[in-house]
């Protein structure tokens, strides 16, 4: 009897420990459940086009053209600089600013020092010196070597003759120095007057050293503007400058003149439209090589059409800004709003047309859209 009783309550105990178990998992399933049920809701958000005032409108493909006019200024002509031939004093510059200056015209008075004499042989005697005075630093250093290091009969006599080498290079060196003075007594010092003309055509632009200063050889004296300007140029925002660049070959242009006629560009100055520099303004600037056309100087706008830009159409109210960057809440076929940053290339009739992008997408939002989120899902399309 006494094992049974303890057989049962055996029994008992682990029919409890199992279903203790099985109400822990079940609790836990539960648990796990809920907690995917409250991330799923939390990861979208229900957007109601009524409460939220937003409505989708379509957004539409086409092919245009681009129009885009640029008032033109005369390109900088290259400059360069009028340098010194020879140094001395100036004594007069001879050109003033903005003055027209051609080949071989006189720019610029130098005052030089000119020395006359035997130069030559002034020259060589003064080598003759150079060279006698290390032969005499040689012998001395010989000297002082023996003196040093040897001892006895033969190093007297070897001092002795050394001795006598030093005496002799220093009697060469003394002739030497006597033969340059001899010249130099002969030769004689003045000075005259040396122009500097011009070896380029060009217009003087800056005056850079005034008279009465020493003015060493190849020193720049003069800025000058190195004729007419050949090209015209343009400002244009980076995103028209992308547009221009990336159409490059579907591009067709004009020029507008004082007297209101106009020129329709050859492909060939066409082909010339590069970008030159970005300005402060961040603004990109081209130029354009009108080195052709005879009146350029009259130039005032430059009129560019960029044919057969495939856009996207939709109404310019969808567009806001992010960044200084324009963007617009796109819609997808699971009614999935995603923003998407688009490139401008012109508005008309309260319309904007940008540039189509290989995402596919053709509805997009328009209304207060201060309220909608990345990710957002509609609860209604009508």
């Amino acid at each position: 009897m006494k094992n049974r009783k303890v057989r049962a309550q055996q029994i008992i105990m682990t029919v409890g420990c199992i279903g203790f178990l099985v109400w822990v998992g079940l609790r836990g399933m539960n648990e796990r459940q809920g907690n995917n049920k409250s991330t799923d809701t939390t990861t979208s958000k229900a957007l109601s086009l009524v409460s939220e005032g937003v409505r989708v409108e379509p957004a539409t493909d086409e092919i245009v053209v681009v129009n885009q006019s640029y008032p033109t200024q005369i390109s900088t002509a290259p400059s360069f600089s009028v340098l010194a031939d020879q140094s001395g004093e100036l004594v007069q510059v001879m050109v003033d600013v903005n003055s027209r200056i051609e080949v071989g015209q006189d720019v610029a008075l130098l005052r030089v020092a000119v020395t006359q004499g035997d130069t030559l042989g002034l020259g060589k005697a003064t080598k003759k010196v150079k060279d006698a005075k290390q032969h005499v630093k040689e012998q001395l250093e010989l000297l002082l070597a023996i003196d040093r290091g040897e001892e006895g009969t033969a190093a007297k006599e070897n001092y002795e003759k050394q001795y006598a080498s030093y005496n002799e290079a220093k009697k060469t060196l003394t002739s030497y120095e006597e033969q340059v003075n001899k010249i130099s007594s002969s030769t004689q010092q003045k000075y005259v007057e040396h122009t500097i003309k011009a070896k380029q055509t060009g217009t003087v632009k800056q005056v850079l050293v005034g008279a009465g200063n020493s003015i060493n050889q190849k020193q720049p004296l003069l800025t000058m503007q190195a004729g007419q300007s050949q090209a015209v140029q343009i400002q244009v925002t980076s995103e028209n400058y992308l547009l221009l660049r990336n159409y490059a070959n579907q591009l067709k242009g004009s020029l507008l003149f004082k007297d209101e006629s106009t020129y329709a560009l050859p492909n060939s100055v066409l082909a010339t439209l590069n970008q030159k520099s970005i300005n402060e303004e961040g603004n990109i600037v081209m130029t354009l090589n009108v080195a052709s056309i005879p009146n350029r100087q009259d130039i005032q706008k430059l009129t560019l059409s960029v044919l057969n830009v495939p856009t996207r159409v939709f109404n310019e109210k969808a567009i806001f800004m992010r960044d200084n960057t324009a963007y617009v809440w796109t819609v997808n076929e699971e009614d999935r709003i995603t923003a998407v940053p688009v490139m401008i290339v012109k508005n008309e009739n309260e319309k904007v047309y940008v540039q189509r992008g290989n995402t596919p997408w053709n509805r997009v939002l328009v209304g207060d859209l201060t309220q909608v989120k990345e990710g957002d899902k509609l609860t209604n399309n009508e």
